[in-house]
Order: C-alpha cells, then sequence, then structure tokens
C-alpha cells in the first residue's frame, strides 16, 4: 500500500538514509539538518506498505516583489527517492501531494532548485516554471583585483547577515529568508571551511556566503553589494579565502563583475492567481541561498 503525509519523527533514521543514498553526503551534514531545521511537519514522504521510499522538505520562505509586498513561499528541499523505488513516479505523486500540503499550509506558491537542466524539463511537466535567475562568474585569484586600503571582511552573525541582506535586496523580487535559515547555511558554510560574512568595500556595506567546494576553489553562493563595489569585495573574499579560482554568484540585475553572465537557478508554481498576477513573470527574481 502506498501513502502520502507528514513524516513522522521515529522516521528520522530511514529519511537519513534516504538522504544517503541519493545525495551521498557525510553523516555530520545530514545530522546538522535534522538538528537545526526538521520537524515533522516540514517533511513529507511517500511510503510504501508503511517504509518511506520518497521524502521531500518544505522549508518556509518569503517572496518579495518590488514594492515589498510578501507572499507565504514553501521551498523544496532533499527531495530523494530510495534507488529500489525509483522509475515508480514516486517523485512525481509527491510533488502532486506537495502542493496540496503546502496550499493547505497557507503558502501561496512553492519553488524549487532543480539539481541539474534536465530537471528544469522535468519541473516543468508538473506545473514550475522559470522564475529565479542569478548571475555568476568565475575567476582565477591571479585576475581578480588587490584589495582596497580600509577595506574589511569579517565573520556574520546571521541576524545581523540577514537585516543587511534585506535592505540590500529592497526594490528587487527576491527571497527572504529567517535567521534561522540564514543560521542553517552559517553552518553549511562553516562546514566547509569559509563562512557568512560582512564586507566593507568601495566605501559601501555588503554580505556573502562561501564555501570551499575543494581545496583550489571557492564557491560564494551569494555576493550582495552595489555593483561598483563588487570587485573590491571579491579581493576581500580572496584575502580571507585563498584558493586558485573563485565561482560567484550575484543577482541577476546587477553586472559588477566583468564576464559574468545570468543562469535560469531555481523555479516557482503560484497558487494564489491575483498574487501571481501583481508580481508578473519576472525571470530575474533573486533566490540566492539555496543551501545546494
Amino acid at each position: 500500500m502506498v501513502e502520502l503525509r507528514a513524516s513522522r519523527r521515529e522516521e528520522v533514521p530511514r529519511l537519513k538514509e534516504l538522504w544517503k543514498l541519493a545525495f551521498g553526503d557525510e553523516d555530520s551534514y545530514i545530522d546538522f539538518f535534522f538538528e537545526r531545521l526538521y520537524t515533522p511537519e516540514r517533511m513529507v514522504l511517500l511510503a510504501e506498505d508503511g517504509v518511506p521510499m520518497t521524502m521531500l522538505a518544505l522549508l518556509p520562505m518569503t517572496f518579495s516583489n518590488r514594492d515589498g509586498e510578501p507572499a507565504r513561499m514553501s521551498y523544496i528541499y532533499a527531495l530523494a527517492t530510495a534507488p529500489e523505488a525509483r522509475l515508480k513516479g514516486y517523485g512525481r505523486q509527491l510533488l502532486n501531494y506537495a502542493d496540496h500540503y503546502a496550499r493547505q499550509g497557507g503558502a501561496d506558491c512553492i519553488s524549487t532548485v532543480p539539481a541539474e537542466p534536465s530537471l528544469h524539463r522535468f519541473f516543468g511537466t508538473v506545473g514550475f516554471h522559470e522564475c529565479f535567475s542569478t548571475r555568476k562568474v568565475e575567476f582565477l585569484r591571479q585576475k581578480l583585483p588587490k584589495a582596497g586600503e580600509g577595506d574589511s571582511i569579517s565573520p556574520a552573525a546571521p541576524a545581523e547577515y540577514n537585516a543587511l541582506r534585506c535592505g540590500l535586496l529592497r526594490g528587487i523580487p527576491h527571497l527572504a529568508c529567517a535567521d534561522e535559515l540564514v543560521e542553517y547555511q552559517k553552518g553549511l558554510s562553516r562546514m566547509e571551511g569559509a563562512d557568512i560574512y560582512l564586507i566593507s568595500a568601495a566605501g559601501v556595506q555588503g554580505c556573502a556566503a562561501a564555501e570551499y567546494l575543494n581545496e583550489e576553489t571557492v564557491l560564494v553562493k551569494e555576493l550582495i553589494i552595489a555593483p561598483e563595489a563588487m570587485a573590491h569585495a571579491a579581493a576581500q573574499i580572496a584575502k580571507a579565502l585563498p584558493a586558485v579560482r573563485y565561482h560567484f554568484r550575484t543577482p541577476a540585475p546587477w553586472t559588477g563583475l566583468p564576464g559574468s553572465y545570468i543562469q535560469p537557478f531555481a523555479m516557482m508554481k503560484w497558487y494564489d492567481r491575483a498574487k501571481q498576477e501583481a508580481w508578473g513573470a519576472d525571470t530575474n527574481c533573486y533566490m540566492g541561498l539555496a543551501f545546494d
């Protein structure tokens, strides 16, 4: 028998097993999610004869339009299916159930970050459309400018980071996170040898979240600072995090780093038609933190 429902706390060992089988992450990484963000009602699953076979988390976020008007969003995270249950359509079934579950919980819309281009097509078949893009660029260390005199970078407290982030993104459609989600990103960054940061560069303030992908590569998952100060901020990041190469993600409308390009990032589906019409179909909305 197949059933679709919210998870139960006693099923956490099985949910961790599904996560491990799907993504291959370290146990410490998986444990961190369940310690910091898991609640039974935030995880929905498909069980076969009582055994969870497919799961996904629904994390609460807020989507703000250009005027700062909010919409409640559920963010799909860690969609995973047991290897022996693949090709049964369980992922599609669970996504359809997640729609019902999120709507019942008061969500105006739902979003996800497909892990690869082919999954953008898959999510398109279940009603999602492209909405969030990000601007990306890669630099070798020797191509970055030297750090400016008087500029600085320092680890940030989650609430301080989040307040600055929200202020800097005011006026562009973006996804806002609660402090607990920024705290989660801080933990992920620290597990990967970096942190979330406050940056002072070229006389303005900004913030960035970074992780080491390996010994030679740093991924700056978001860099939010005035475009004219981005190169100076990048230099501060390189000073704090020595590496051979750096990958930067910035809001799509901001062209502060030369050679950057826009790439689809996340998709969404609306439940509230009036709010959908108010927000329009702007594919340059900014997500940034996706905990990928």
